[in-house]
């Protein structure tokens, strides 16, 4: 099992985390814990995560950085495995958006 490594920059306006390896258990939990962590240093600042360096992503660590996107912070992926994870959280939190808009109209 590889190791994950998560790197936290800080700066006035955002939380820039770099996160590398692979993002499966127990790292999951490492990542969620982290998160949690950091909530108060972040405050209201945007948090950007860069999934740049993960080599791997499991179900469980897709639903945590889906968590993580649900509660604001915005995922950068650049190659093509990381990307098409980023991308299916980023529609299913669309479509996830446009069905509760619908429920409340109806």
């Amino acid at each position: 099992m590889g190791m994950l490594r998560i790197t936290i920059a800080e700066t006035a306006a955002e939380q820039l985390w770099t996160v590398e390896g692979r993002l499966v258990q127990p790292w999951v939990s490492e990542l969620k814990s982290t998160w949690t962590r950091t909530k108060t240093s972040r405050r209201e600042r945007k948090c950007v995560v860069n999934l740049s360096g993960v080599t791997f992503i499991d179900k469980d660590g897709e639903r945590a950085l889906a968590e993580l996107s649900r509660q604001g912070a915005e995922l950068i992926a650049t190659g093509c495995y990381t990307g098409h994870v980023v991308h299916n959280i980023e529609s299913k939190q669309i479509e996830s958006s446009a069905a509760k808009k619908g429920a409340r109209r109806g």
